[in-house]
C-alpha cells in the first residue's frame, strides 16, 4: 500500500504538472517513477532504508529526493506548491473526452473557465468557438463528454475495482469463523464498469462477520447492516477511495446457491429458474427442489447438472443465450489465462516504458510465456520518446543479441507504428517490413469525423505490413468516449485483409470491448489480448483483457497469442 500511495502522489504531480504547461519531459519522469515504484515486488520505505533508491529503473536525484521527503514527512512539497497552483477543477476539466491539459489551461487562460460547470456553461454561450483553432464542433464534443461523465455516475472501471475488491477478501479470509470469499456480481461477470463491489462470505457466525466490516482499515463508513433474511445476511460499506462494498454472508450450506445468485445477471437467473421449472424443478435461495439427493448443491457445477447443464462460465451469464447453447451442448471452451503463450504489445525503456529490453524479457519469461514483442512507439510520439528509424534497428541489433541468450523465450522486434491523420503510418515499409510485429495505432486527430477516422484505419489495414491494429476506437473508460469510428467497417475490412484486431487489457482501455470482440469472432476475425505494458506490474493485467475475451465467448482458436509463434508468423505471412 505504500508503494502505491506514492506512486499515486507522482502520477498527480505528472498531472499537474501538464496542467501548469511544465516541461513535459520532466512530467514523464514523474510517470516512469510511478510505474517502477508501483512494480517494486518490495516495500519502497525497505528500499530506502537500505540507500539502494537510485537503483530503481527511472529514479533520479530528484525523484530520491521526492521518495525520501515523503517517506519521512507524509508529503511532498512539490505536490503541496502545484496543488496550490492549480485549480482543482482544471484536474476535473480533464477527465472529459477531448479535453486534454494543453486545452484545459487555454479554457483557464483564455475563457477564465476554472471547472466542467464553467466550460459546459461556456460551450451553450458559444465562447469556445471563438478560440483559435476551435469551433462548434469542439463545443458539441465537449458537451457528449460532459454527459457521459454524469452517465457514467458512480461507476468505477473493472481494473480499480478489483484489486479494492481483492483486498477486502484477504481482509475477511483471515476472520476465525470464515470459511470462504468470493467476488460476484458485475466484478465476478467482469463487466467493465461496476457501480458497486459485491462479495459473498460462507461464515459460521454470519452476523459477526458482517459487524467486523466497520473495522476495516480503509472503511469509511457502515452503510448498512440487515439481520438475516431468507438465510443472508447483508452489509454494506463506502470505502475511503470511493466504491460502495456489499457483502452477503451465509452459512456453508447455503454459500454455492447465494454464490450463484449473486454472479447472474437477473436475466440470467430468471432464465435458468424457467429452465428448472420446464424440468419439474424449482430452484429458489434453499435449494433445487425436489432435490435428489435433499441436500442443497455444494458447488455451482453441480447446481447446474442438477437443472440438466454443464457449468455456465461467470462472464457469461447475462441471460444472452447461454442456457440455450448449454441446454444443446454447444457451448464453447471459453480461452483461460494458462492458454496465453506470450504478449505482443509491451513497451520498454526506449520509448515511454521503465523497462530495459532484458528486464522485459525476464519478466515474461518469469510468466511462462513463450514470446514477447517490444513495440515501442514510433517517431511522431515525441512526448513519449517515439522511435526514428535509425533508433529501431539499433535497438532491433539489442533485441536480437538478447534473444541469443534467452533460454524458451523469443524477444520480439516489433513497433507500435502511429496511423497519421491521412492514414498513412509513421515509418516507411522498408522498416515496417523488417519488424516481427506490427501494430498500427491512432494517438492523434481524434476530433477527425466519423468518416475520416475510419477511412485512417482502414487505409492502414490495407498496408500488407500491419499485423495489429492497437485499442481500436481509443477510448478510456469512464473518462473518453470511444472516437466516432465505425467498427462494423473495421471488423469487414479486419476479415478481408486478415488484420488481427487488439483487446488493449490496459484497464484504463479495455479496447476492443466485448461486444466489438463477439462481432469479430462472427466474422472470421482472429484477436489478440495485449497488455500494453509499461512497467513488470503492467503485464499482469492479461487476465482483465481475457475477462473481456471470455465475455465476448472467444476461444483459444480465436486469439492468436494463444498460438505457437511459428503458427502466429505464419497467420502473418499469409494476409
Amino acid at each position: 500500500m505504500t508503494n502505491l500511495a506514492l506512486a499515486r502522489a507522482f502520477f498527480e504531480i505528472a498531472d499537474l504538472m501538464d496542467l501548469r504547461g511544465d516541461n513535459p519531459f520532466k512530467a514523464n519522469a514523474y510517470r516512469k517513477g510511478a510505474r517502477a515504484i508501483e512494480s517494486l515486488p518490495e516495500d519502497i520505505g525497505g528500499v530506502y532504508r537500505q540507500g539502494k533508491v537510485r537503483e530503481i529503473p527511472g529514479i533520479g536525484e530528484v525523484l530520491a529526493e521526492k521518495i525520501g521527503e515523503w517517506l519521512n514527512t507524509g508529503r511532498i512539497q512539490h505536490l503541496e506548491d502545484l496543488r496550490q497552483a492549480v485549480p482543482a477543477g482544471l484536474v476535473e476539466m480533464t477527465t472529459i473526452a477531448g479535453v486534454g491539459p494543453k486545452l484545459a489551461r487555454r479554457f483557464y487562460a483564455e475563457l477564465g473557465v476554472s471547472n466542467t460547470k464553467e466550460l459546459e456553461v461556456a460551450c451553450r454561450n458559444r465562447k469556445v468557438r471563438t478560440l483559435k483553432g476551435l469551433g462548434a464542433r469542439t463545443e458539441w464534443n465537449i458537451l457528449r463528454g460532459i454527459q457521459t461523465l454524469r452517465d457514467r455516475g458512480d461507476q468505477i472501471p473493472l481494473g480499480v475495482a478489483l484489486p479494492v475488491a481483492r483486498e477486502i477478501q484477504g481482509h475477511l479470509e483471515l476472520l476465525p469463523e470464515v470459511e470462504r470469499v468470493e467476488l460476484a456480481g458485475d466484478l465476478r461477470r467482469r463487466q467493465e464498469l461496476v457501480d458497486k463491489l459485491e462479495l459473498v462470505v460462507s461464515s459460521l457466525a454470519p452476523a459477526r462477520t458482517l459487524e467486523s466490516l466497520g473495522g476495516l482499515p480503509e472503511a469509511a463508513e457502515v452503510l448498512s447492516t440487515e439481520a438475516a433474511v431468507k438465510g443472508v445476511t447483508q452489509g454494506s460499506v463506502r470505502w475511503k477511495s470511493g466504491p460502495i462494498i456489499e457483502v452477503s454472508a451465509v452459512a456453508p450450506k447455503d454459500f454455492c446457491l447465494t454464490l450463484w445468485k449473486a454472479t447472474g445477471s437477473p436475466e440470467h437467473v430468471a432464465r435458468l429458474q424457467a429452465f428448472a421449472r420446464k424440468q419439474g424443478l424449482l430452484l429458489d435461495n434453499h435449494g433445487i427442489w425436489p432435490d435428489p439427493g435433499d441436500m442443497p448443491p455444494v458447488s455451482e457445477a453441480a447446481l447446474y447438472e442438477l437443472v440438466g447443464l454443464p457449468f455456465i462460465p461467470p462472464e457469461i451469464r447475462e441471460g444472452k443465450g447461454e442456457i440455450e447453447a448449454a441446454a444443446q451442448d454447444v457451448l464453447p471452451q471459453l480461452v483461460e489465462l494458462p492458454d496465453i503463450r506470450g504478449d505482443l504489445h509491451c513497451h520498454s525503456r526506449w520509448s515511454d516504458g521503465i523497462l530495459t529490453l532484458e528486464e522485459v524479457a525476464l519478466a515474461a519469461e518469469a510468466k511462462g510465456y513463450e514470446y514477447v514483442a517490444i513495440c515501442d512507439h514510433s517517431q511522431s510520439l515525441k512526448v513519449a520518446n517515439g522511435l526514428t528509424a535509425e533508433r529501431l534497428r539499433a535497438q532491433s541489433e539489442q533485441i536480437r543479441l538478447i534473444d541469443q541468450k534467452l533460454g524458451k523465450l523469443s524477444l520480439l522486434s516489433g513497433i507500435e507504428v502511429d496511423i497519421l491523420g491521412d492514414g498513412s503510418l509513421d515509418l516507411p515499409d522498408s522498416v515496417l517490413k523488417e519488424r516481427d510485429v506490427v501494430v498500427a495505432s491512432i494517438h492523434s486527430g481524434f476530433r477527425q469525423d466519423k468518416e475520416q477516422l475510419t477511412a485512417r484505419v482502414v487505409r492502414a489495414m490495407q498496408n500488407p505490413h500491419v499485423d495489429i491494429i492497437g485499442h481500436p476506437t481509443g477510448r478510456l473508460l469512464g473518462r473518453r468516449e470511444p472516437y466516432p469510428i465505425d467498427m462494423d467497417r473495421i471488423i469487414k475490412m479486419a476479415a478481408k485483409t486478415g488484420t488481427v484486431l487488439e483487446i488493449n487489457a490496459s484497464p484504463d482501455r479495455l479496447d476492443v470491448n466485448d461486444v466489438h470482440a463477439s462481432k469479430a469472432r462472427a466474422a472470421g476475425v482472429k484477436i489478440v489480448i495485449n497488455t500494453d505494458a509499461h512497467s513488470r506490474a503492467e503485464l499482469d493485467n492479461m487476465h482483465l483483457g481475457l475477462g473481456v475475451a471470455r465475455r465476448a465467448w472467444l476461444t483459444k482458436d480465436h486469439v492468436i497469442n494463444a498460438w505457437p509463434w511459428a503458427e502466429i508468423q505464419e497467420y502473418f505471412s499469409h494476409r
